[in-house]
């Protein structure tokens, strides 16, 4: 190739193109220890992200971190012991720490004596690269048609060197099909001592040291220079054959020259082409982009990009153009051109303008990224296509009743579908990332994980039930099964929720031991009427063991008379009618008749629909007969409860002091009602004569004896009340009777008879007689109950005359009350001779007025009283204030309005005066609060002081006195209207007027 003219130094030719290639571009100086790098472009500092000036002076192990043992490292190290080139992927490390995956390529470089001076290594960021070849691994059903249409030749060998795959194009190395090597070995592919060739040689290397060979040797069978790169595996050898016949010229074409900047430019991955500004024709053209574009150089040097129509958008190009000439420059832009085979290339392009031999040209660096490209948008469409069947997949697990999920080896929820939410309360973005333990409950921690480390372990799938804690904190029962796949990290699992199946089997575990440990007779009956079940307690009851009744029906045990309507019965319960518990008598083994209740009732299924009948039978003939005793005993209870009520309500009777002749009346009511009496009477005896008087009757035609007196020398009652103790006659028609009593036995049939005396402090009050028709013998409980009833009357009896004597005197007491009271009254009139008669006045309307007010007759005994003592303070003035003729003085009358205060002390002592001090204390009290001695206003003031107080100022102005003439009533009725609301209760004043102006 001749060389590119050009009027600048080839070091600074070089140093414009290191400098905007898109390729990272490091020169190591292999003079120096250490080799280190003393130059770096711009590409390699995007690249590692360290400034050229932190990394010139460093080796580039730099950017292995810690990872320096990686098998490519050490083939570098070979490669430049041998002085050779080399291409390897490394994994380096950013200046922040990032990985990304390198692709090296290191290229010596020698001065004129051939001795080697620096290493040319350039950088490619393979990172989408690696993914790419990750991804294709997984889609390996893809591979093969893949390595059948690549250029490049791939074999693979098994463990024992015997030929497992070789694509179309290695076989076309020899001119053959694939087919034609099938069988075929080691040696028969590379000779009879493959060792001794260096692509043999290369195998047993990659082989021994399980690290990836590179090897580039001509082979003589086929006339070509291939490079080899063998791949170890673990369970064989790989080997990429290239086909670099080319390549190795251009190479030994590039070695040959002498110029540096030919070195590299023949050496550069990156096509590289030169053209001039003037008129686009291009200059020169590096094999790379030879290679790219399909064009032999002869058919690139001194044509246009016209011409070759490179350019598959001119607008673009024209774009390019435009930018070139505003920015200077042109920075790695994705571009496409079309190759000689019309075959589109997508590029990385760059474009700088550099000055050649005086004339302005830019160097173009265009970057192949068609496979990588392709590769690309592989993975993407290989992407949405997952992500369409995960999603589709996902709608299609979500719509499951049945919990679905995987778990990772972790313990956490890698995937759970949406039943989740459902199922446990938590949506599957809750669960995701969150360990299955921490759902589990408690009690089942251990067996779960024990589960677990079976599962993981290898062991058969299994179904395996556990306890969840939902969300609101109830508990979910699940069953699952899960398993394991070889190779890979996740447990697949799927639950249902079996909470609702457990409580039905406990019920129903529940129920059984129930039925077994019931004292009850529980049978269940088919449909057709045989007995299917038969529990202990049957046996028990019945006396027949299980074994010998089921499959029998029923009617052994039932009484023939019985027995159809049993039937009867059974027939509505299997048409799910439902019965109320009945009695019956059964039979039991040994012919005992038991008398049960029984409760019949429809077995139904899931559907409803009655497929058995349940009969559980109780004996109750235990309690018939606890019943009957019960009955005896609450008769008995009853007459005692009535006994103890008669007394109560005597009791009561005479503790509220009520009439005699109805508390006899309702004690001898009580002797008929509770001994079975026909009649009872009752006789008091007269203090005067001596004698004795009914009072008091009850039953038959007795209440004629009512009123009658008896003498004690001739009756019955008057013998009692003589000999003081009970008298029984069981045959009246033989005892001397008054005419009456002849009458009453012979219309009312009373033959028996008889009496017991009264007798309270040693007084006989009394006779109480018990009457019979029919012939009688009295028990100790029935003498017992009549003694009770008799002291009852004897003390209702001694009750009534006390209080009457009492009565009597209380009478007599309040009589000289009322009497001195109005001793005092007068004795106050005739102390104030100007108010002779006012007392008697003023509380004869005040009474009438406090009637009209509503006063109950109670209440109208103390104002009385109050209204006769309303003055009896002024016992406490002087004669020299009350009496004087003249006005009173300050003093004088500041003493005379203490009177209301003296009669409160005169009257509080005597207590029964105590309810009549509201007169003698508040009469001088005002409506507005102006009165005296308290200045009470308004209702404050009792009501019977404001009614006194309108009555005293009536009364005080009609009557006459010394000083002046009585008013008349109208202009005393005017007066007292007109300080109505002031001095007065208008209320009292209107009550007041009404009753002295009746309408």
């Amino acid at each position: 190739m001749p060389p590119i003219p050009t009027t600048v130094s080839e070091l600074q030719l070089l140093g414009q193109v290191l400098s905007t290639c898109t390729v990272g571009t490091v020169i190591a100086d292999m003079r120096q220890p250490g080799h280190p790098i003393v130059y770096a472009n711009a590409a390699f500092e995007h690249l590692s992200g360290y400034a050229a000036a932190e990394i010139v002076g460093h080796n580039c192990r730099l950017l292995q971190g810690h990872d320096r043992d990686q098998p490519a490292a050490q083939e570098i190290r070979q490669a430049i012991a041998q002085e050779r080139s080399a291409t390897v992927t490394l994994r380096n490390y950013r200046k922040d720490g990032t990985l990304f995956y390198n692709e090296l390529t290191l290229s010596p470089i020698r001065d004129a004596a051939g001795t080697l001076t620096h290493y040319l290594g350039l950088h490619h960021d393979v990172t989408v690269r690696e993914e790419v070849q990750r991804q294709q691994r997984q889609l390996q059903q893809h591979l093969g048609s893949t390595l059948a249409r690549v250029t490049d030749g791939v074999v693979s060998f098994d463990d024992d060197w015997n030929l497992t795959y070789l694509n179309p194009a290695a076989a076309a190395l020899s001119a053959q099909t694939p087919q034609e090597f099938d069988g075929w070995t080691l040696p028969a592919t590379f000779g009879d001592h493959p060792h001794h060739r260096p692509i043999g040689r290369a195998l047993q290397r990659a082989r021994a040291t399980g690290t990836v060979q590179h090897e580039v040797s001509f082979a003589a069978e086929v006339g070509r220079w291939l490079e080899a790169t063998v791949y170890p595996a673990e369970d064989g050898i790989s080997l990429l054959i290239r086909d670099v016949t080319q390549q190795r010229e251009q190479e030994t074409e590039l070695w040959e020259g002498e110029e540096r900047f030919e070195k590299v430019f023949q050496a550069c991955p990156i096509g590289i082409i030169v053209t001039r500004l003037g008129d686009g024709s291009y200059l020169d053209a590096n094999p790379e982009f030879l290679r790219q574009s399909g064009y032999a150089w002869e058919e690139v040097i001194g044509r246009t990009s016209g011409d070759l129509h490179f350019w598959s958008d001119p607008a673009e190009f024209e774009e390019v153009r435009q930018i070139l000439r505003q920015q200077g420059s042109v920075r790695n832009r994705e571009m496409q051109f079309r190759a000689k085979s019309t075959q589109l290339r997508t590029t990385v392009t760059s474009i700088v303008p550099v000055t050649i031999g005086g004339e302005a040209c830019v160097v173009s660096l265009v970057q192949d990224v068609t496979r990588e490209k392709e590769a690309r948008e592989l993975l993407e469409k290989s992407e949405e296509r997952y992500r369409k069947l995960t999603t589709e997949l996902q709608r299609t697990l979500d719509l499951s009743l049945d919990l679905i999920a995987t778990i990772g080896p972790d313990g956490r929820f890698a995937s759970i579908n949406a039943v989740s939410e459902q199922m446990l309360g938590y949506t599957p973005d809750e669960l995701i990332g969150r360990a299955y333990i921490d759902f589990v409950h408690l009690d089942d921690h251990a067996v779960t994980a024990a589960e677990d480390a079976s599962i993981t372990g290898g062991q058969p799938t299994t179904v395996f039930q556990n306890r969840y804690v939902h969300k609101d904190g109830h508990t979910v029962w699940l069953e699952w099964a899960a398993v394991v796949m070889p190779c890979d990290p996740l447990m697949y699992c799927v639950a249902r929720d079996i909470t609702q199946r457990r409580i039905a089997e406990e019920d129903q575990a529940f129920l059984a031991s129930i039925v077994e440990a019931s004292h009850n007779a529980i049978i269940g009956i088919n449909l057709d009427g045989t007995i299917r079940s038969w529990n202990p307690g049957a046996e028990h009851l019945y006396g027949h063991a299980a074994a010998d009744v089921i499959g029998r029906r029923t009617d052994f045990l039932v009484p023939a008379e019985h027995r159809q309507q049993e039937a009867d019965i059974f027939g509505r319960v299997c048409r799910g009618e439902r019965i109320k518990p009945f009695e019956v008598v059964n039979f039991t083994k040994g012919g005992r008749e038991l008398t049960m209740i029984v409760t019949i009732s429809a077995v139904l299924n899931t559907c409803g629909a009655v497929v058995g009948v349940a009969r559980i039978s109780r004996d109750i003939t235990a309690r018939h007969h606890a019943e009957q005793e019960v009955q005896v005993l609450n008769e008995d209870l009853r007459r005692q409860v009535q006994h103890i009520t008669g007394l109560r309500e005597i009791d009561q009777a005479i503790a509220a002091g009520g009439d005699l002749g109805a508390i006899l009346g309702l004690i001898l009511e009580n002797i008929c009602h509770q001994l079975g009496a026909d009649a009872a009477t009752a006789l008091m005896r007269d203090p005067q004569t001596q004698g004795l008087q009914y009072i008091a009757t009850c039953g038959l035609h007795a209440a004629p004896l009512q009123g009658l007196a008896e003498k004690l020398d001739h009756e019955l009652a008057g013998r009692v009340v003589v000999t003081r103790q009970p008298l029984i006659v069981p045959a009246l028609q033989t005892a001397t009777l008054t005419p009456e009593w002849h009458d009453l036995r012979r219309f009312e049939g009373v033959t028996w008879y008889y009496a017991a005396p009264l007798i309270a402090k040693g007084r006989v009050l009394g006779v109480i007689e018990v009457l019979r028709q029919r012939s009688f013998e009295p028990s100790a409980a029935w003498l017992e109950t009549v003694d009770t009833l008799v002291g009852q009357a004897a003390i209702a009896v001694e009750n009534a005359q006390l209080l009457k004597e009492l009565e009597q005197r209380n009478v007599e007491l309040r009589l000289a009350y009322d009497e001195t009271i109005e001793g005092w009254a007068r004795a106050l009139d005739l102390r104030d001779k100007e108010t002779e008669g006012h007392s008697r006045r003023v509380t004869e309307m005040t009474l009438e007025l406090c009637h009209v007010l509503g006063f109950t007759p109670e209440e109208l005994v103390n104002v009385r009283r109050g209204a006769l003592l309303h003055d009896i303070g002024k016992m406490g003035i002087p004669d020299a204030i009350l009496l004087k003729p003249g006005k009173l003085s300050s003093e004088e009358w500041a003493r005379m309005k203490r009177h209301p205060g003296y009669a409160v002390d005169l009257l509080s002592p005597i207590e029964f005066l105590l309810p009549a001090l509201d007169i003698p204390q508040y009469h001088h009290e005002k409506w507005d609060g102006s009165g005296y001695p308290h200045g009470r206003a308004g209702d404050e003031i009792p009501l019977a002081a404001r009614a006194f107080a309108v009555v005293d100022v009536y009364d005080a102005l009609t009557s006459d006195r010394p000083y002046r003439r009585a008013w008349t009533r109208e202009a005393t009725i005017a007066h007292i209207q007109h300080h109505s609301g002031s001095h007065f209760d208008p209320k009292v004043v209107k009550s007041f007027v009404r009753m002295l102006l009746p309408e």
